[in-house]
């Protein structure tokens, strides 16, 4: 029973110390505390799902937040800074709802969050600035806008920019996630509902953890309408859900 009382002890000394950590400046590094390795290993033996949502919040996020409470599910939400009426009420019902809330970036703006591993995180600072200040909302989790292997670090001029930004995560303490299952739902609104649910049916095959990428995007209507689907689908090939946090399997790009 003490044993049992110190790991718990332990973990929620851990989480104290993160709530404490400033959102910006210097970073301590973000790592797994050894009380908490068992839940890493336990982990990786489940077949789980992980529902992310970029790009949010939208007009479409109470809908989305409605069905997953009909299935009692929790999903992870890569946020980005919007200004917008509603987008406040999306984050106060996505924190008050119990889901993951994680770092996306503040303007999605390639030219913006691309340009240096500096202006990258002057982007990155501004979202957590926001989230904090306003919700009480802190995440060392961080989606980068489309993933750690976009089309720019195929490129020469900006690969030492990704390269260097993925660098300076870990050294800052955060950490980076990608995902293993594309929905499509991202490539158009015209991409159909159909599409999006095939999409996610097949990228399972084999797969013990998905972490599948969806969004929240005003004119992405039919991943809203694809959702209940792709809920049922999951249940029915025994996947439990989950949302990312420190003792998430990491699934990044190589």
């Amino acid at each position: 029973m003490k044993n049992l009382l110190g790991f718990f002890v332990s973990v929620v000394c851990f989480f104290i110390i993160c709530m404490l950590l400033p959102g910006s400046g210097t970073h301590v590094h973000a790592y797994v505390p050894e009380e908490m390795t068992p839940l890493v290993k336990s982990k990786q033996n489940q077949k789980i799902a992980y529902l992310t949502f970029d790009d949010g919040p939208s007009l479409n996020t109470m809908d989305i937040l409605d069905i997953l409470d009909r299935y009692h599910i929790k999903a992870t939400f890569f946020v980005m800074g919007n200004e917008e009426p509603y987008a406040k009420k999306g984050y106060e019902e996505m924190k008050s709802r119990g889901h993951a809330i994680a770092l996306h970036s503040y303007t999605h703006d390639y030219s913006i969050v691309y340009k240096s591993p500096e202006s990258f995180f002057q982007d990155l600072n501004r979202l957590e600035a926001k989230l904090h200040k306003e919700f009480g909302i802190k995440s060392r989790i961080v989606r980068l806008p489309g993933g750690s292997n976009n089309l720019l670090r195929h490129q020469a001029a900006t690969r030492p920019i990704i390269n260097g930004i993925l660098q300076q995560l870990s050294e800052k303490g955060y950490i980076y996630v990608d995902w293993n299952i594309d929905s499509t739902d991202g490539i158009s609104p015209s991409i159909s509902e159909q599409q999006i649910i095939s999409s996610v049916q097949k990228g399972t095959k084999g797969q013990k953890h998905v972490n599948i990428l969806l969004h929240d995007i005003n004119s992405m209507k039919n991943t809203v309408k694809a959702l209940p689907d792709i809920i049922e689908y999951l249940k029915k090939e025994g996947y439990s859900f989950d949302t990312i946090d420190e003792t998430t399997p990491k699934i990044q790009f190589k």
